[in-house]
């Protein structure tokens, strides 16, 4: 009797790539990490990501019967194109095609947010569920969305950038162009940029934080934030309320659009806790229409780090 196939994905990150071979039922027979090295330029990051596969292939010993790829940035859904992906420095790579001349495989690219949305409905988190939302508030804030069963892509594969909502349309100019954006406020970036801001203004005031990083302001991450508001510091505190308070605003715009049963938070920032998910919470159930957030649950996620890369793999297995 044949074996069953299985199938391969791939998280491609800035700085590493994450890959796994699962069944259908996305149990992860195999994995592997590498760095991304992107400074050596596109054409070896997709030679050492086709390498990466080709290792876990023979480590499994399994029938591959395709590839799914989770990568940042817009994408030509068509044909697995990568448009532009900033953190990568990468414009019109075609990274599925290329992929797939390589290793032989049906290849299917989808934005990293998307394939741990799907990754977290299809066999984590959110299993059993028909509508939910994934997001993710680390560096950056993505997430993507799954209605009724299907995963919503939109025209770019980009469905979802909860990120760049607009919560101030008066607030400063975001890099992607709009103002106010949600990420502004609320990512992992914008709480230590919070941090660093409040210690150059009063430096007495800030004085807990400053010592975490032995005097340097401008070394405040969000770590440093959660550790201080956690020992009680009024200044980190203050800072937690206000991103967890723009985030439930964000939460709102999305439950308002997708009207999920289920929101899924991950990413690093999102661990801090009560002092930024409390607010959140208290936000959200302020201003979200009733009838929409009534039974919403937050929850956390539960395939970790590997997310996007099963999101990936089970996508391409799906498609086949």
């Amino acid at each position: 009797m044949a074996m069953e196939s299985v199938y391969a994905g791939i998280d491609l990150g800035g700085t590493k790539m994450l890959a796994v071979i699962v069944d259908k039922k996305g149990t992860v027979l195999v994995s592997e990490e590498r760095p991304t090295l992107v400074e050596e330029g596109p054409a070896r990051v997709i030679a050492r990501m086709a390498e990466l596969v080709r290792v876990l292939i023979r480590q499994s010993g399994r029938n591959v019967a395709g590839l799914g790829v989770a990568t940042a940035g817009t994408l030509d859904p068509k044909d697995g194109t990568v448009q532009y992906a900033g953190n990568l420095g990468w414009t019109r790579v075609p990274l599925g095609v290329t992929l797939a001349g390589e290793l032989g495989l049906p290849v299917k690219v989808e934005n990293d947010a998307n394939a741990a949305a799907f990754g977290e409905w299809k066999v984590g988190a959110g299993r059993g569920t028909r509508h939910c939302v994934f997001v993710t508030v680390s560096t950056g804030i993505g997430g993507g969305i799954v209605s009724d069963g299907k995963l919503i892509r939109g025209r770019t594969s980009s469905a979802g950038e909860l990120g760049h909502i607009t919560i101030d349309w008066n607030g400063p100019v975001c890099p992607c162009g709009n103002v106010g954006c949600l990420e502004l406020y609320a990512s992992g970036t914008a709480i230590g940029k919070a941090g660093a801001a409040a210690a150059e203004a009063d430096p007495a005031a800030a004085r807990v934080l400053l010592e975490l990083v032995g005097g340097s302001a401008e070394r405040i991450t969000s770590r440093e934030i959660a550790q201080a508001a956690e020992s009680g510091d009024p200044v980190s505190q203050r800072i937690l309320r206000d991103a967890g308070q723009a985030l439930g605003v964000g939460l709102v715009s999305l439950v308002h659009v997708a009207n999920p049963e289920l929101i899924i938070l991950g990413g690093g920032a999102s661990h801090i806790g009560a002092p930024l998910l409390g607010p959140m919470e208290e936000t959200f159930h302020r201003h979200v229409i009733a009838s929409l957030g009534e039974g919403v649950r937050i929850v956390s996620p539960k395939l970790g780090v590997q997310a996007g890369a099963i999101g990936a793999a089970l996508i391409t297995e799906q498609d086949n």
